[in-house]
């Protein structure tokens, strides 16, 4: 047995979506995606998944199966790492961005769209003037700015403190930032949705390339538990 039911139900992701989503009964279908994940983990080899930190116990259940299956067997698959990046505060204030929250500001959004979020995201909610002193340690939008303007996060952090910088100038600064950062994605975005065809050869082209490394993948596989009946 590489996995129990019960291992499966102490995931503390599935227990958090379980509980948000109010399922009371949990069964395989629920509670085998991380299963399910660590399989498309595997069949390629990765050694490296790039994901956000509420998936570091799926990434290590890949790495539990893993390591079942080399000590059961043979040394076939190696174990993945998890590569966490930096989570993006809601504009709400609320949580990290999310599109189901509605709180979020897509890849593919519009310069003005991007402003206008801004425009309603919170900010401090002690500063009621312009002329306030601001606390932006505590605010979501002083958050972006350490990601889009670090070389800026000093003197915007002491223009709000000592209120010579109002919210809606940070916002606006903060909304140039992101679209700066954006506005490649939108540029090919744009170029792709103008030519679906090369987006089709290279959907093709990928599942070719993981389809061959699942066969070679799943030969050794099945050559280590001895079952390479129809080869």
């Amino acid at each position: 047995m590489f996995i129990t039911v019960n291992s499966l139900r102490h995931n503390p992701t599935i227990k958090n979506e379980a509980l948000d989503r109010g399922y009371k009964d949990l069964y395989y279908g629920f509670l085998g995606y991380p299963v399910s994940q660590a399989a498309d983990i595997a069949f390629c080899k990765a050694t490296l998944v790039p994901a956000g930190e509420d998936q570091i116990p799926h990434i290590e259940t890949a790495r539990k199966l893993v390591r079942r299956f080399n000590e059961l067997y043979a040394p076939v698959l190696p174990e993945p790492r998890i590569l966490t990046g930096e989570r993006l505060g809601g504009l709400d204030g609320v949580g990290k961005m999310s599109k189901s929250m509605g709180n979020a500001i897509s890849l593919n959004a519009h310069p003005d769209d991007v402003h206008a979020k801004l425009a309603r995201a919170k900010t401090d909610p002690a500063r009621i003037h312009r002329s306030d002193p601001g606390h932006p340690d505590i605010c979501p939008v002083f958050a972006y700015h350490q990601l889009f303007r670090k070389e800026e996060t000093a003197e915007i952090h002491a223009s709000c403190s000592n209120g010579t910088m109002g919210c809606k100038d940070c916002k606006k600064i903060a909304g140039t930032a992101i679209n700066e950062l954006l506005s490649p994605f939108r540029e090919r975005r744009q170029y792709y949705e103008q030519r679906g065809h090369e987006v089709k050869e290279i959907l093709v082209e990928g599942t070719r390339q993981a389809r061959q490394a699942a066969r070679e993948t799943m030969l050794e596989v099945r050559e280590a538990m001895g079952i390479r009946y129809f080869d």
